[in-house]
């Protein structure tokens, strides 16, 4: 019997910090923002799609771990954003057409950027280009993950974990709230989904002054350490902190789903295809 484990993908903080977008010369705050972009828009297109959170949650996830090992410099943040929204409806068993996901960043992408709104006809010349850059990311993707794509989010320990606590409903939707939002971060590739649970709950239980069982400490029972806890609280104050992502064009490469023909036949005449997809 040959066993595989599927839910490995965690990064130590040195790894983090000399991430492929860093080796670029990319600073880790514009960085941090282009990550908070990108789960942006899958969570923006996720709820236009009509698609459950399940399939944002899992596309959130997808995103980071394709940018611990890929750069925003080669992979642009938007196209990698719909791949992922596209993968992760499949993952999830709620499927969108190829189709409605790219009219769904085409608008998104007109509106954020104050771009002239044009309709992207399914049968330009234009479409079949970002429908064919949309197949070939999520080849990217799949590579990358080795094709073991399983996500294991923290929401599902969090309502066991408050059963058992016994805390009142209102806790159960903040931790909720402060899961989704973890998700704009990386903790995901931090630390395990129990122990991002354990830290939104605690976070949770501090904003409406709930005291939670401390002898013994409560979080042992749920396998997780006090610094972890602390550690996902910190972050998650830092995100709260900071302003509204905006995007920032550090790509090398076409990053738009509005790009001219002449911007995309500029790529295909590149030397070699690796050097621009990875």
């Amino acid at each position: 019997m040959i066993y595989t484990a599927i839910d490995t993908f965690y990064l130590t903080d040195e790894q983090l910090k000399n991430s492929p977008t860093s080796k670029d010369g990319i600073d880790e705050k514009t960085e941090t923002e282009l990550r908070i972009y990108g789960c942006d828009l899958i969570q923006e297109s996720g709820i236009l799609l009509g698609l459950p959170q399940a399939v944002m949650a899992t596309g959130q996830v997808l995103f980071h771990r394709f940018y611990c090992k890929k750069s925003f410099a080669r992979f642009n943040v938007k196209r990698v954003a719909a791949s992922c929204v596209w993968l992760a409806s499949k993952l999830e068993e709620s499927p969108r057409k190829a189709k409605h996901i790219l009219i769904v960043f085409h608008r998104m992408e007109c509106r954020r950027e104050n771009l002239p709104l044009e309709h992207l006809d399914p049968f330009s010349k234009k479409y079949a280009e970002v429908k064919m850059d949309l197949n070939r990311t999520e080849r990217h993707l799949l590579k990358e993950m080795g094709f073991i794509c399983h996500v294991e989010h923290p929401h599902k320990f969090i309502s066991n974990y408050l059963a058992t606590l016994e805390t009142p409903l209102e806790l159960r939707q903040e931790a909720w709230n402060l899961a989704n939002d973890s998700l704009r971060t990386t903790l995901c590739v931090r630390f395990k989904s129990e122990v991002v649970a354990c830290g939104v709950v605690y976070a949770a239980a501090r904003r409406f002054q709930i005291p939670l069982p401390e002898n013994p400490p409560w979080w042992k029972a749920f396998d997780a350490e006090k610094s972890g806890i602390d550690e996902v609280c910190r972050v998650l104050a830092h995100l709260y902190s900071l302003p509204k992502a905006q995007y920032k064009n550090v790509c090398k490469y076409s990053d738009s789903f509005t790009s001219t023909n002449k911007t995309w036949e500029s790529q295909t005449q590149a030397p070699k295809l690796d050097e621009w997809c990875g």
